[in-house]
């Protein structure tokens, strides 16, 4: 298909993102937990960590990335007669509990094992930990929460949107229970 251009949604891919690290956390926890023997989940379960860091990243990492968050919720008006607040770090600090410095740490943290260890590769860095990717599972998770109330938002307005229904909750289950088909 040279030569064809097709319109990609930014708000499609967010979705899609959040998506990605949510579900290859999911699943690298229950491979964890599951401990299976087969060598090959090792491998697989670092391919998922890595799913998640690069996904993450394209969300909250770099605010030039044209995908971040501070980009798409700029192109995302709340209504005036909504009560749903502008997403922002603050909203996530809050959410997670943690202060803005603890926030600050992670963020780098994230960016800088993406940059250094997935992206690309620098061995003169020495690499000793991995950063916790739970707090990559609740801002994505709460960042869906946000731009699903967003949608719904518009929706009360009258526009034509189709917003699902599934809950975060119910997603998490359906992505275990996907790998616990597989991983046995």
């Amino acid at each position: 298909m040279l030569g064809v251009t097709m319109k990609i949604d930014p708000l499609e891919v967010q979705f899609h993102l959040v998506h990605d690290c949510i579900r290859a956390i999911t699943y690298a926890d229950y491979v964890a937990r599951k401990k299976p023997d087969a060598e090959a989940w090792l491998s697989i379960t670092d391919m998922f960590y890595s799913e998640a860091i690069i996904s993450w990243n394209i969300v909250f990492g770099t605010d030039s990335q044209e995908l971040h968050w501070k980009n798409i919720s700029k192109k995302l008006p709340i209504p005036k007669s909504s009560k749903l607040k502008p997403f922002g770090k603050e909203i996530i600090i809050e959410y997670l509990g943690i202060t803005t410095d603890e926030w600050k740490q992670y963020h780098k943290e994230m960016v800088d094992i993406r940059n250094e260890r997935l992206a690309h590769f620098n061995y003169n860095i020495s690499q000793d930990t991995l950063p916790n990717v739970t707090w990559a599972l609740r801002s994505s998770y709460l960042y869906r929460e946000w731009l699903l109330s967003l949608l719904r938002e518009y929706r009360k307005m009258g526009k034509s949107i189709n917003v699902t229904e599934t809950s975060g909750e119910e997603m998490i289950k359906m992505f275990e229970n996907q790998i616990a088909e597989i991983c046995k």
